[in-house]
């Protein structure tokens, strides 16, 4: 599997960046960019993510001056499919292309690979089977990326914690049996880590979500639309991430229990 960790390390209007690679357990795939000089195992230096801001006035907590494009949102957003090839066509396999193909050069190559990936999973909603998320808006950038990091090691934790000694393929070898060409059928966990900015979180009627294919398409249609500037951080995970790898359903249920059918 491949990791490449990701955030701008940048004002929004700025157009520094780097990608970082990390290889994880072989289950996993994950797919995130950065604009930031990370440490090698993962990007998380948040210091010189501060961006400039007019300072406010404050009433019970809440800032009656503030507009919609303040602040940012922290989105977290999970999918489950089931896939019965791994072809160029497939779903894993665009999410393959997804990683070869982006451009993490630029912020406009940063939003591209942002909006690519939510047109990808809105393009197969009838394959959804189930969904969760949370979009929550915060008052300042700076909680919104905290937000994001706590996110997104969550989420790596969940997909690099995988025991490739319990999957179809292992039990085959060890039976003497060779898997499918192109790998065997299996189940697919996609996780869209992100941070807009802006209130984001009105547009869904609230912060949390499951088993809801409204909100989840609202959710993906904020990030497909987002401009450069407005897609501060983003990191995608998807499993499995080999060809030989299959995801047992009953898998997802105990790993992501928060997931629903939509």
């Amino acid at each position: 599997g491949q990791s490449i960790g990701c955030k701008p390390s940048r004002s929004r209007t700025s157009t520094s960046s780097l990608l970082s690679h990390i290889m994880t357990l072989p289950l996993v795939a994950a797919l995130a960019f950065a604009l930031a000089s990370p440490p090698p195992s993962r990007c998380s230096t948040r210091d010189a993510l501060r961006r400039t801001r007019p300072a406010s006035m404050q009433f019970g907590g809440l800032n009656p001056f503030r507009g919609k494009q303040d602040g940012a949102t922290a989105f977290c957003l999970t999918l489950a499919f089931r896939t019965a090839d791994r072809g160029p066509r497939s779903l894993l396999g665009q999410l393959d292309s997804l990683a070869a193909d982006a451009d993490t050069s630029s912020e406009d190559g940063i939003a591209a690979l942002c909006a690519d990936t939510a047109l990808l999973l809105l393009r197969r909603k009838q394959e959804w089977l189930y969904c969760c998320g949370e979009a929550k808006d915060h008052g300042r950038d700076e909680a919104a990326l905290e937000r994001f990091d706590r996110l997104a090691i969550r989420e790596a934790a969940k997909f690099d914690d995988r025991d490739s000694s319990a999957t179809v393929d292992a039990a085959l070898a060890a039976a003497g049996v060779a898997a499918p060409a192109g790998g065997p059928p299996t189940a697919a966990v996609v996780c869209a880590v992100g941070c807009l900015a802006g209130d984001r979180e009105a547009a869904l009627g609230g912060a949390d979500f499951a088993g809801s294919a409204t909100a989840m398409q609202t959710a993906l249609e904020e990030l497909a639309a987002a401009r450069a500037e407005d897609a501060l951080a983003f990191e995608l995970f998807w499993v499995p991430g080999d060809d030989s790898e299959a995801l047992e359903m009953e898998e997802v249920v105990l790993d992501w229990p928060q997931l629903m059918p939509c």
